[in-house]
């Protein structure tokens, strides 16, 4: 049949979904490369001695530079429920790169400590808005065949921002004035400014659409996503679209009040709550501060004091783990979601025990096979990071949570991320100053908690719609059915079956 004519899905948008995905990867790595950056660049200015004289740092300040990023997602964590529930998640990569970039801005021409934390703090705010934009975004456009690698690879591109940073301060490294760490911190913007050069060539998310009345579009953008070049294609999206909204409606019959309050309301979304805070713990405190921000402290304990190599090491290191958290990524549907991070757990958590060990007894020595030794540990440490829950971070949260709930959901991971992540910079420093070689063993003590903690309460959602892992949860009565049903209006025990949707 006659091809349809495009009303609402812009012509640069394209049919082709092999086209179409590797532009959904391409805002995957931009998206994530800016987190990275952002979070590596303050690891590369640490070992430059222009930015440290420069702003006469200690133990506070430093951990305060550090912290500010994170003060910033906190103070924006109101914002970025509403925002991209409301004016659409394209819209709000848009408001967040801007953002982003005035932080930049600040950062870079920082003349004192009060405006680089003012820069940090925005930057925080316009990286986190991103984030929690970008992933529901994708995820309520990909398949479930393609949703698990592009989610894994969203945050396994956090490497490719850390690499480009640790590359952009090895080779400002040099300069002979402020500009070697003026220069990395305007750099911060290049993914950005990407970023938003792709926008036109992607849809918008249908799930939205459908959520706030926009019927045809989504349905256009249903069959755009299908290939689809005929009205033969139209047919089939109006079929899936009615499916979806479905889903939604039911959703919204469920849990009618505010996102917020619904995320505490029956065991269903009580577990996902479970879930989303301790993952969101973990993102932090498995151990991988330490090397996202404390590289130079590790080095030094272990003999490896020059800057140069400090600097070599950290472009190796951000290569390493944007390998292992690709591979990761493609393993998430082959091993799956839990069994994956259960096995980064307990490699971390051996390696944390034994890098411990190591520096207590050849952290002096200035023998290079041993201190050889102890960079193999780091290594192993963060590949056992970078596979496991480097690709989980912007898939799980993201798919556990049902439509209504998504943004809010990924809101209260980010909250708990960033909240212990600026716990974490401000006490990091002064707990690797006191307890020196003690402080990996603690580390790893908690991991053994933890790795219990998701062996007992992880879900495994591969190979799924984003509408059928509600049943993993329980959530029965939204997914199934000729039409809603209120759980309180059933008898004990009654749920409808999987399969029955309208």
């Amino acid at each position: 049949m006659a091809g349809f004519q495009r009303n609402y899905v812009s012509n640069l948008v394209p049919s082709n979904p092999t086209v179409l995905n590797i532009l959904l990867v391409a805002v995957a790595v931009v998206n994530s490369a800016t987190l990275g950056y952002d979070a590596s660049v303050m690891n590369g200015l640490s070992i430059l001695p222009s930015y440290t004289e420069y702003f006469h740092l200690t133990d506070a300040t430093t951990g305060l530079n550090n912290a500010a990023v994170w003060m910033g997602t906190i103070l924006g964590i109101p914002l970025v429920q509403p925002i991209p529930d409301r004016y659409g998640r394209k819209n709000s990569i848009l408001i967040a790169t801007i953002i982003t970039i005035l932080g930049i801005v600040l950062q870079a021409a920082a003349q004192n400590i009060a405006m680089f934390v003012v820069g940090r703090v925005i930057i925080g705010l316009g990286t986190g808005l991103s984030n929690v934009s970008a992933a529901p975004l994708l995820a309520e456009l990909l398949p479930p065949r393609s949703r698990s690698y592009v989610l894994g690879i969203f945050f396994s591109c956090f490497y490719v921002g850390g690499l480009l940073s640790a590359i952009i301060n090895y080779g400002s490294q040099d300069i002979q004035s402020t500009w070697a760490w003026r220069l990395p911190s305007l750099l911060q913007f290049i993914p950005s400014v990407i970023a938003v050069c792709l926008l036109p060539f992607i849809p918008e998310s249908p799930r939205w659409l459908i959520a706030n009345g926009r019927e045809e579009h989504a349905t256009e953008v249903l069959a755009v996503l299908k290939g689809g070049v005929s009205d033969d294609s139209l047919v089939n999206a109006a079929a899936e679209m009615n499916d979806i909204k479905s889903t939604i409606a039911r959703e919204e019959a469920a849990y009618p009040r505010n996102p917020w309050r619904e995320l505490f309301s029956g065991p269903a979304n009580r577990k996902r709550m479970t879930i989303l805070i301790l993952f969101g713990v973990m993102t932090e405190v498995v151990g991988n501060f330490i090397v996202s921000y404390y590289l130079t402290r590790i080095l030094s304990q272990a003999g490896v004091t020059d800057t140069y190599r400090q600097t070599q090491i950290n472009v190796i290191i951000q290569c390493w783990s944007f390998a292992v958290a690709v591979a990761g990524s493609f393993l998430l549907d082959i091993i799956g979601r839990r069994l994956q991070t259960l096995i980064g757990m307990v490699g971390m958590t051996v390696t944390l025990y034994l890098l411990g060990a190591f520096i207590k007894v050849y952290g002096d020595s200035t023998e290079t096979a041993k201190n050889y030794g102890i960079l193999a540990l780091i290594f192993i440490f963060q590949g056992s990071y970078a596979f496991s829950i480097t690709p989980m971070t912007s898939l799980y949260p993201t798919e556990i949570c049902q439509y209504k709930l998504r943004a809010a959901g990924s809101a209260v991971f980010r909250l708990v991320d960033a909240s212990l992540g600026l716990v974490m910079s401000f006490t990091m420093s002064f707990a690797m100053s006191d307890l020196g070689w003690k402080f990996y063993l603690i580390n790893a003590s908690w991991n053994v908690i933890l790795t219990a903690l998701v062996f007992f309460y992880f879900v495994e959602t591969k190979g799924l719609q984003l509408e059928e892992i509600a049943l993993k949860f329980g959530d029965n009565f939204i997914v199934g059915g000729t039409g809603y049903e209120s759980p309180a209006a059933k008898g004990p025990g009654e749920k409808l079956e999987k399969g029955q949707l309208e």
